[in-house]
C-alpha cells in the first residue's frame, strides 16, 4: 500500500475509497478498487474506476526518489508500449497530477532537486512525461510552473510555458512569455520566437532569422521546428527532412515506446499534407495582415491625434471626422498594442478562413514539437536511470527487461 509523500497529509488522498456509486455501476465494492501506481496494459475496469476516482499515485507521490522516476518511465512504457491499452496515454496523463493533491508532489520534487536530495533529472522527467504523452497547453503549463527553479530544467520550462497557445487561440500571450522569459537568449528559445514571428505573425524576417542559425549548434527538436517553418514557406523537401529528424530522435527509444513512432507518423502526416495550399494560406494571411495593419494604424493615428488647432478642414470631410468616442477606443487600442509589443496588429487577420486553416497546422506543429522535445530529454534521462547491476525491481523489469538494455 502506498505511503504519503514528504510534505503531504499522511492520509494520502489516493488512499481514499472509491465512490460507492461508481463501484456499483460495475458490480464491485470500494474495497475491490485498487490503488493504481502503473497503468495496466490493457487497463481493467477496476483500474479505470480507480483512475477516475483519484485512487492513483501521481508523479512523485511517494517523494522525489529514483524509484519514483523509474515508476514514471514504467508508466510511459505501459502507455506507449507494444501491448498498450488504446487509451493508455490518457490514463497515464491522469497520473501527472492528482485531483486532490494537485501539484504538491511536483513542487516537492523541484525543491528536492534544488536541495540535492533528488536525482538531477527528476524535474526534467516530469516535463518530458507530459510532453511525450501529448498533454494540452493547460496541463503542460501547470506542470512546468511547479518545476521553476532547478537550473537543469530552466530552458525546457521556458519553452513549455511559452511555446503554445493553439488550444485556446492565445498565441500572442505565449509569444509574450517567450519574449519576457529569463532564458530568452538561449538558442532554443530564440528559435521558437522566430518561428512564432514567421508562421503566426507572418513576418518574413522570422524565416530569415531561423535560416541564419548554425544547424550544427541546434538541438534536433529545434532543427525540426525550423524545418516545419520552411515547409510553411513552400519548401517541398522540408517534409522529408522533418521525417528524417523525427526518425533520428525516436530511434534510441523505439524499443521502449514502439507505439510512439506510429503516433508521430500520424501527426506528421496531418502537418505535411497539401504543402502548396498551406503556402497559399500563409501568403494570404500575410497580405491581409499587412493591409489591416496599415488601415488600423491610420485610424489609431487619427483617433489619438485629433485635429490640430488652427488647421482648416478639407472641404467635404467634416462629417468624416472621428468623434470623442472613437478617440477613447483609439487610446484603449494603443495601450493594448503597446502591451503586446506591436503583435496585436501584426496578428490581426480578417481572412478568417485562411487564419483558422494556418492556426490548425500551427497547433499540430507545436504539439508534435513538444513530443519531440520530450523524447529528446528522455534519451538522456533513461541512460541516467539505468540499473547498474543485473538485479531488477518490479518497475525496472518493465522498463529494462533482462538483456534489453542497449
Amino acid at each position: 500500500m502506498p505511503t504519503a509523500s514528504p510534505g503531504l497529509d499522511p492520509s494520502a488522498p489516493w488512499l481514499q475509497p472509491a465512490p460507492v456509486a461508481q463501484c456499483a455501476e460495475i458490480g464491485l465494492t470500494p474495497e475491490q478498487i485498487p490503488v493504481v501506481e502503473v497503468v495496466g496494459a490493457p487497463c481493467s475496469v477496476a483500474e479505470v474506476i480507480a483512475l477516475r476516482s483519484g485512487r492513483s499515485v501521481p508523479l512523485y507521490g511517494r517523494g522525489a526518489t529514483r524509484a519514483e522516476a523509474v515508476r514514471a518511465l514504467a508508466n510511459l512504457v505501459r502507455a506507449l508500449g507494444g501491448d498498450a491499452d488504446p487509451r493508455g496515454a490518457d490514463y497515464a496523463l491522469g497520473l501527472a497530477l492528482h485531483p486532490l493533491a494537485g501539484p504538491a508532489p511536483l513542487r516537492t520534487a523541484a525543491q528536492s532537486v534544488l536541495d540535492g536530495t533528488a536525482p538531477a533529472c527528476a524535474a526534467q522527467l516530469a516535463l518530458a512525461y507530459v510532453r511525450i504523452l501529448g498533454a494540452d497547453d493547460t496541463l503542460r503549463e501547470r506542470v512546468a510552473r511547479e518545476l521553476v527553479g532547478p537550473p537543469t530544467s530552466t530552458v525546457e520550462v521556458s519553452l513549455a510555458l511559452g511555446v503554445g497557445g493553439g488550444d485556446y487561440g492565445s498565441f500572442r500571450d505565449h509569444y509574450a512569455v517567450l519574449v519576457s522569459s529569463s532564458e530568452r537568449d538561449e538558442l532554443p528559445v530564440r528559435v521558437a520566437r522566430a518561428w512564432f514571428d514567421f508562421v503566426l505573425a507572418r513576418r518574413f524576417a522570422g524565416l530569415d532569422t531561423m535560416q541564419s542559425f548554425d544547424v550544427a549548434a541546434l538541438d534536433p527538436a529545434s532543427h525540426w521546428l525550423i524545418t516545419s517553418a520552411e515547409h510553411v514557406h513552400g519548401d517541398l523537401s522540408a517534409r522529408t527532412r522533418m521525417a528524417e529528424i523525427a526518425e533520428r530522435l525516436l530511434a534510441p527509444v523505439g524499443h521502449l515506446l514502439p507505439r510512439l513512432t506510429g503516433v508521430v507518423a500520424r501527426e506528421m502526416a496531418e502537418i505535411v499534407q497539401h504543402p502548396m495550399r498551406l503556402r497559399y494560406q500563409h501568403l494570404r494571411c500575410a497580405a491581409a495582415r499587412d493591409h489591416a495593419a496599415v488601415a488600423i494604424r491610420a485610424w489609431l493615428h487619427a483617433a489619438i491625434e485629433g485635429d490640430h488647432e488652427g488647421d482648416e478642414p478639407i472641404p467635404g470631410t467634416e462629417a468624416m471626422r472621428l468623434g470623442p468616442e472613437p478617440s477613447r477606443a483609439g487610446r484603449a487600442a494603443m495601450e493594448a498594442r503597446a502591451a503586446a509589443g506591436e503583435f496585436l496588429l501584426d496578428w490581426y487577420v480578417p481572412e478568417r478562413e485562411a487564419r483558422e486553416s494556418l492556426d490548425r497546422i500551427a497547433r499540430r506543429v507545436l504539439r508534435l514539437y513538444h513530443r519531440l522535445r520530450g523524447v529528446q530529454a528522455l534519451v538522456a534521462i533513461e541512460r541516467e536511470l539505468r540499473p547498474s547491476g543485473s538485479e531488477r525491481s518490479g518497475y525496472e523489469s518493465l522498463v529494462w527487461p533482462t538483456g534489453a538494455i542497449r
